[in-house]
């Protein structure tokens, strides 16, 4: 057997064989998100969150289930919203595991900020709120002249 002329980085012959039928059951080849169906790609679920913006006001939900309370801080910078989860390191049957999470939402400019609330439910959805600022109302008024 000769190996003249043979190339293992040969990424043509590789590609020619991409679609092949048997190619299919070397999917354990590619790392897990290459798994994803592209029209499932950019479909998160509940991994983000649920956000409103109405004119009324505006909203954010996340599951944050896998924390306790303590360890949820809710943050307000300028019109920055971040929602920070970490907890310390814990050993079960499998290993060790540890979580956390930063999600950030730039609130609109019209939000009521000092009516920025927070509340967490009994099932850990931890659910932020705030009213929308009231647009003045044009109604007429009678501007008094003073004589100067």
């Amino acid at each position: 057997m000769s190996l003249i002329g043979y190339n293992p980085f040969d990424v043509r012959r590789a590609f020619e064989h991409m679609f092949d039928d048997d190619f299919a059951t070397h999917r354990s080849l590619f790392p897990y998100w290459k798994h994803v169906l592209p029209e499932n790609a950019f479909n998160l679920g509940s991994a983000l969150g649920e956000m409103e913006n109405t004119p009324e006001k505006f909203a954010v939900s996340v599951d944050v289930s896998h924390f306790k309370p303590e360890e949820i801080k809710v943050n307000l910078n300028g019109n920055e919203l971040m929602i920070e989860g970490d907890h310390e390191e814990k050993t079960d049957k499998h290993g060790t595991i540890k979580r956390s999470f930063v999600r950030k939402y730039t609130l609109p400019a019209d939000t009521n900020v000092e009516s920025l609330r927070s509340s967490l439910n009994d099932k850990g959805h931890l659910t932020i709120e705030a009213p929308k600022k009231t647009q003045a109302l044009t109604q007429s008024k009678a501007i008094p002249i003073t004589r100067g």
